[in-house]
């Protein structure tokens, strides 16, 4: 069994580089907003901890800038509660795990150097796993068994293009590998918690780990690499590697996530489509391409849409919606959700969530997708059905990711309490580190 490995220089940032919400100070609007919270917190500290824990639609929306998590009724649309939890994700993963039917009880977040497991029951660390490498990209098997985290992400410099990345035989160019690792995901197991296998890819950047329905293969796009990864999960190997072609313009296509459908014929990739580092002279323009993964190991590029064919601004994250007819793109630098028809390939309406946005998530019924809106403090929600945005709810500062789930949990006086301190501006706990320094947790 493969064990992770200790964090190199190259993937650890400074603290000087983290982001800091509450570097101004407290901040007025926040001490206004949080004055009641306060008050419904200190009375249910004497109150006592609350009701019994319920199954009801629920979602959960992660705060990265005052490390809380807002507790959302996804039937009325309204936010619950505010809790801290110490610790904060971009891209929480439950893809399957979140269905109406589903039992699961496990929020697996990716947290500064690996992934952490929250029960969703109390919204306590219940597991934690050390990759070795700052960013971290998981998603869970539907049968609820693994979880599957690409892990190094970020790349900023060109590996050598006739090479995979580091000469393993090196051993300080092999630090630099990156890694596609599984994990133990059953609570009820022996080894919850635990690596069980983990694939050396180079210094190619994994940037995401997607699942056919089936649970039987990963698609994980390799950024520095220029292709797409089809994964077996068990035996956990490689059964393909592709490569993803030629830019739409200059510089390379640049694969960084992908979300593949509920009926496992299409994948949605999202590309950077430009340079690799930090060339003016070769802008970033994005682009969404549109693959055929009906048969796993043998992935088929249908379409690739670009600026051209009124995609607003680069991509950052993907959703599909459950008849997989129908792409949701996360576009933040537009302030929108691009809509894809994934019949006709192409852009079908762009939605404005009033701020920058960088993930979503469905709830548990898959009839609405909920939307971190980050630089709003809110959620937007959009209908499914109607394709338009029809809610907007209240959340703590900087919402960046989220998750479905049917847990509503019982939390404390004491999660409550600190979150209404934390929505002063007051800096508490051990507030780990977000991997993100800017708040947008992307590989890429």
């Amino acid at each position: 069994m493969a064990s992770p490995r200790d964090r190199t220089a190259t993937d650890r940032r400074t603290e000087s580089d983290r982001l800091d919400p509450f570097a101004s100070g407290i901040d007025r609007r926040r001490l206004m907003r949080s004055s009641a919270a306060g008050a419904s917190a200190a009375v249910a500290g004497c109150l006592g901890d609350g009701a019994a824990v319920e199954r009801e639609p629920t979602v959960y929306v992660f705060n990265n800038g005052d490390r809380t998590v807002t507790v959302v009724d996804a039937e009325r649309d309204e936010a619950l509660e505010t809790v801290h939890v110490d610790t904060t994700a971009s891209f929480p993963a439950n893809q399957y795990g979140t269905g109406a039917d589903s039992e699961y009880d496990v929020l697996w977040l990716n947290v500064d150097g690996g992934v952490a497991a929250l029960d969703a029951h109390t919204l306590e660390e219940v597991a934690r796993v050390e990759t070795g490498f700052e960013p971290n990209y998981p998603n869970l098997t539907p049968d609820e068994e693994h979880l599957l985290v690409a892990a190094g992400g970020t790349t900023t410099l060109d590996p050598d293009p006739e090479s995979d990345g580091a000469d393993e035989s090196d051993e300080s160019a092999a630090a630099e590998d990156h890694a596609i690792v599984r994990i133990d995901a059953d609570r009820d197991g022996d080894t919850f918690g635990e690596v069980t296998e983990e694939i050396r890819t180079g210094y190619t950047g994994p940037c995401d780990a997607t699942l056919d329905p089936g649970g039987e293969y990963a698609f994980v796009p390799e950024i520095a690499a220029e292709r797409l990864r089809v994964v077996e999960v068990d035996p956990f190997e490689t059964a393909a590697e592709v490569d993803v072609g030629e830019p739409a313009g200059d510089g390379q296509v640049l694969p960084f996530m992908a979300t593949a459908s509920f009926d496992g014929d299409l994948l949605l990739v999202e590309n950077g489509e430009g340079a690799l580092g930090p060339d003016p002279e070769v802008p970033r323009e994005g682009s969404e391409s549109i693959w055929d993964v009906s048969t796993p190991t043998e992935p088929v590029e249908l379409e690739r849409i670009t600026r051209s064919d009124g995609l607003p601004a680069t991509p950052i994250t993907s959703e599909i919606g459950p008849e997989c007819e129908t792409g949701y793109l996360f576009t933040p630098d537009a302030e929108a959700v691009t809509v894809l028809d994934l019949e006709d390939r192409e852009v079908d309406r762009v939605l404005d969530v009033g701020g920058s946005a960088i993930s979503g998530a469905w709830g548990p019924r898959r009839e609405k997708l909920y939307v971190p809106v980050q630089t709003a403090n809110r959620v937007a929600v959009v209908d499914h059905a109607r394709r338009e945005v029809v809610a907007t709810i209240d959340a703590g500062e900087s919402p960046t990711g989220a998750v479905g789930g049917m847990v509503r949990p019982e939390t404390s006086a004491d999660q409550r309490l600190r979150a209404a301190l934390a929505g002063l501006g007051l800096e508490f706990g051990e507030r780990e580190a977000t991997a993100c320094p800017d708040g947008n947790c992307y590989c890429g």
